[in-house]
């Protein structure tokens, strides 16, 4: 051993918590998300699409690594990064409260077939023909010309009225 330098020395132990908790799921979360867009971009989504698909995969490993590299190189406890990721789970929730609600009332307006492009709408004073359908929003070309973003859980709360969605859906209301 060189008297001279530091050497440093881990255990195998801490080499194996290492692969297992950080390396690993690197490696299997940036495979996972060039997979996971190539599919997409393979079954014709748009590349906005695909590209919200790999940053959330991206979000979701690299938290995990996070979590593991705390766990694994720290004092912390298991129970102790449970706890704080539960906490951080709870903020980011209330800090999403709207952005759920709309995503909800996204599915709940595309799952009941109450709406599809073209439909002609009547929604608080805005009247008009929907030209986009999303998870958060909806986008109405009025009369005028203006578009008009009105939020899912607007739509879902309030009196909207399809007015050319009678024949799509007779015999279902």
């Amino acid at each position: 051993m060189d008297s001279g330098g530091a050497a440093v020395w881990i255990s195998e132990q801490l080499a194996l918590d290492i692969l297992l908790a950080i390396v690993l799921p690197a490696v299997v979360g940036i495979v996972l998300a060039r997979w996971a867009g190539d599919e997409a971009r393979g079954h014709g989504w748009p590349p906005l699409r695909v590209h919200s698909l790999r940053v959330t995969i991206t979000c979701i490993w690299v938290a995990i690594v996070v979590g593991g590299s705390a766990v694994t190189l720290s004092s912390y406890s298991i129970l102790s990064a449970l706890t704080l990721s539960a906490i951080a789970g709870v903020a980011i929730t209330l800090a999403l409260q709207t952005t759920l609600q709309n995503i909800i009332a996204g599915f709940i307006l595309i799952r009941n077939r109450f709406l599809h492009l073209g439909d002609q709408v009547q929604f608080s004073g805005v009247k008009g023909t929907v030209v986009g359908l999303g998870l958060i929003e909806v986008v109405i070309r009025t009369d005028t010309g203006a578009l008009a973003m009105v939020s899912n859980a607007n739509l879902l709360s309030g009196p909207l009225i399809n007015l050319t969605a009678s024949t799509r859906l007779s015999g279902e209301y």
